[in-house]
């Protein structure tokens, strides 16, 4: 039984979500004020008696801000105040809001964000927004990818394009792109010196990289010839660049918001690259079993005849596969069928786990903090079955 004067899971988890979001009954918004445009005070903060509040009641629930239970639903509501503002487009944030998926991207920038506590970060609010805009790049990025693919599913519902037309969904993708483009920008601009040095560590993936997301789906469709080594190298290229390129750039703003230094990003740009490239495996493989929570159509990929990793790995062992794969008159259930019992999908998950394991390896650069194990646990959760 809960106890009666403690909040439920649920109370608290309305709580962190209201005074983040700045429906608390005695705050107002940080985050409200400045979508208002409420003119800050020379300290950055609107220079009002109920924002001083809101702040203290944001440091209240700072450190429950790490707990990845409470972020989506944080992060979702707060999206929500961001889209969902009269615009023709509504409907349709309202759609992709009700299936928010796992908003890893916004993990990634809040863990970030609290890996060196002792160091200069901006404030909770403004971490929350720029997770807002990496969720937002994503489901934009997935807008347009399903109008490619023809996808009718997204999440177990009926995919943007499916349900709204192609012509609507491509032009609110761009909106919702263009919205996080300005929320990034407004949090860059409120946080002067947190952010003086962006985009100047080499080596480590900012914003002007943004069009590798759709480089990546150019290039998956330019696949090599069928060689199992030659198509490793071509995948690890794709998948850097349509999963890695949010992953690194949610590391890249969430570290520099959170004070971390340029040597240390770029060992978060190595996490990212090994996080995304697990992700991506591990994407395919249920996309080859059928995996229920995979939320879409199964087995797409090998109607298309893309070489993922389960296919490499199928290429690799199986004397025959080439000519299957070649072969016109091979159904994808054919393929499927051979590809679990090959063995091929079991050596993927291998793959996919021993990149996790190196993404966490990297992480040891960092101080032991909730934040780092967070990291740690969503590496080793994307491989889990």
């Amino acid at each position: 039984m809960d106890n009666p004067t403690s909040p439920s899971g649920h109370q608290q988890e309305e709580r962190l979500v209201a005074a983040v979001s700045g429906r608390s009954g005695t705050t107002h918004a940080v985050v409200d004020s400045r979508a208002r445009g409420t003119a800050p005070a020379s300290n950055g903060h609107a220079g009002t008696t109920d924002t001083v509040a809101q702040d203290v009641a944001v440091d209240q629930v700072d450190a429950q801000l790490i707990a990845p239970t409470y972020q989506p639903a944080m992060v979702t509501e707060r999206m929500r105040e961001i889209l969902v503002t009269g615009s023709d487009f509504d409907d349709i944030y309202r759609h992709v809001l009700a299936a928010p998926g796992k908003r890893v991207r916004a993990r990634l920038v809040l863990d970030c964000h609290r890996l060196l506590p002792s160091a200069e970060s901006t404030s909770v609010p403004d971490a929350v927004d720029l997770a807002c805009a990496m969720e937002m790049f994503h489901e934009s990025s997935l807008i347009h990818d399903d109008i490619c693919d023809s996808s009718l599913l997204r999440r177990d519902s009926p995919s943007v394009p499916a349900l709204f037309g192609i012509r609507t969904a491509a032009r609110a993708g761009f909106h919702m792109a263009g919205t996080a483009l300005q929320v990034l920008a407004r949090v860059l601009e409120d946080n002067p010196v947190v952010c003086a040095h962006l985009g100047e560590a080499p080596g480590v993936t900012y914003l002007d990289r943004i069009s590798d997301l759709s480089a990546g789906q150019l290039v998956e469709i330019m696949a090599p010839d069928v060689d199992d080594a030659a198509l490793r190298r071509h995948y690890e290229v794709v998948a850097g660049a349509k999963t890695g390129t949010l992953f690194r750039l949610a590391c890249t703003y969430g570290g520099t918001a959170g004070g971390v230094d340029h040597d240390r990003l770029r060992v978060l740009m190595q996490y990212a690259e090994q996080f995304s490239l697990a992700f991506q495996i591990m994407d395919d493989v249920r996309d080859v079993e059928g995996d229920p929570a995979l939320g879409k159509e199964a087995c797409g990929d090998l109607d298309r005849r893309v070489p993922t990793w389960p296919v490499i790995e199928w290429l690799a062992i199986r004397p025959d596969a080439r000519e299957m794969w070649l072969s016109e008159e091979t159904s994808s259930a054919e393929l499927q069928a051979d590809l679990v019992r090959s063995g091929a999908t079991k050596a993927a998950h291998d793959a996919a786990i021993r990149a996790a394991e190196t993404a966490c390896e990297a992480l040891e650069v960092f101080p032991p903090t909730p934040a780092r194990d967070d990291l740690r646990d969503l590496a080793l959760q994307v491989v889990s079955r």
